[in-house]
């Protein structure tokens, strides 16, 4: 999954858990610097495969991704907004606990990720916006997009090794929505 669908849907499975979504659509910006040859080369395969996670992982009917490389001097930290359109009303109080939930737990690999306000309710339509900010070791605090990534794949491993280590270890449960 792509940095803006690792930043993203989340948020887009927070809204469907309480209530179905008919569209999700993301808006991931990150600074140009952080965005290498492969980034640029495959924009085309980001708004794919981020939409189809949008749709598979985050629960939405629909799904759009929209990536920006921001050339802005001095660099800005890796913003992303999320769009979802809820069949009914927003259930809004489920809704924000959900977010706030769902932001807690990517917290818990990838600490510079927070939301920058409260969720946005404009009729049908929930409106969040994120921060990922790096942590700032290795590659710069802008290179969020590339952090959340490292920050994922670290994750990933290690839920994999304690299913392994529990006897719980199913590999198809870690069927990719690509496939």
């Amino acid at each position: 999954v792509t940095c803006g669908g690792q930043a993203t849907i989340p948020m887009v499975a927070a809204v469907s858990r309480v209530q179905p979504v008919v569209y999700g659509e993301i808006v991931a910006t990150v600074s140009s610097k952080s965005a290498g040859p492969g980034t640029r080369k495959n924009i085309d395969e980001f708004t794919r495969t981020t939409s189809k996670g949008i749709e598979v992982v985050g629960g939405a009917r629909k799904g759009k991704a929209i990536i920006i490389l921001n050339p802005a001097e001095p660099p800005l930290i890796m913003r992303d907004t999320v769009h979802c359109l809820t069949e009914t009303l927003p259930e809004q109080d489920a809704i924000r606990a959900s977010v706030k939930d769902m932001v807690a737990e990517v917290q818990k690999y990838v600490p510079g990720y927070r939301l920058l306000h409260d969720v946005v309710f404009d009729g049908n339509r929930v409106s969040i916006f994120l921060e990922v900010e790096g942590l700032g070791d290795y590659l710069p605090k802008y290179a969020g997009n590339l952090d959340i990534m490292t920050a994922a794949g670290a994750r990933t491993a290690e839920m994999i090794a304690e299913d392994i280590l529990s006897g719980a270890f199913d590999p198809a449960q870690y069927k990719t929505a690509a496939a």
